[in-house]
């Protein structure tokens, strides 16, 4: 068997194995999954899951990291839609608000993920995809904030590097709290930063 076709294996074993953990998260709920479950909800030995993560927090991790990559997939398709930027950054919220944060399972497994997240320090491969997808949709953010001062539908004395950090940053994410406990303030907070930076 090829390196590559190992690595082909590997990979479909892995994404087995966070789909039925993902499932068992959102029915019974973090805390009270056990790795033996996953591992039974595959067909997998205990030790052989072993093998492609050392615990729950892990896959939690590589869950997270899925739905950070299709939010960053989300961000490049609206970076290329004909409109403003201030419009980009609107249609950004309102989708990641629809496809998102307003889903149940996103919910639960984001707010798992940040009460664990000082756990997963370890995991540099997932780290490092984490870090790749934060900064891809920070510039996608920092690209609508950009493209609205030179169109005209946002101020110019905004501070681009700044709001877009505070709107998606790597340790400190406001559009990603939208909508995560139901009808919240950053919804609120989020209409009165778009009414303070757009040019009237």
């Amino acid at each position: 068997m090829t390196i590559n076709r190992k690595q082909q294996e590997y990979d479909f074993k892995k994404n087995l194995i966070v789909s039925a953990a993902e499932e068992i998260f959102f029915t019974k709920g973090f805390e009270n999954t056990t790795m033996m479950e996953i591992a039974q909800k595959v067909g997998y030995s205990k030790g052989s899951i072993y093998s492609y993560f050392k615990s729950k927090n892990e896959v939690c991790f590589c869950i997270v990291n899925n739905y950070f990559g299709s939010i960053a997939e989300l961000a490049q398709e609206v970076s290329k839609k004909k409109c403003d930027g201030l419009q980009k950054l609107i249609i950004f919220k309102s989708r990641f608000l629809k496809e998102f944060s307003t889903k149940e399972d996103f919910r639960k497994i984001f707010e798992t993920f940040k009460y664990h997240r000082g756990q997963c320090i370890a995991i540099e491969e997932e780290l490092d995809r984490n870090k790749n997808y934060n900064r891809e949709i920070n510039l996608a953010i920092r690209g609508f904030l950009e493209e609205g001062m030179r169109d005209g539908s946002i101020k110019q004395s905004i501070n681009v590097i700044v709001l877009a950090n505070a709107l998606w940053g790597e340790e400190v994410s406001f559009i990603s709290e939208l909508g995560t406990k139901g009808d919240n303030d950053f919804i609120y907070l989020f209409d009165l930063i778009i009414d303070s930076i757009k040019k009237v």
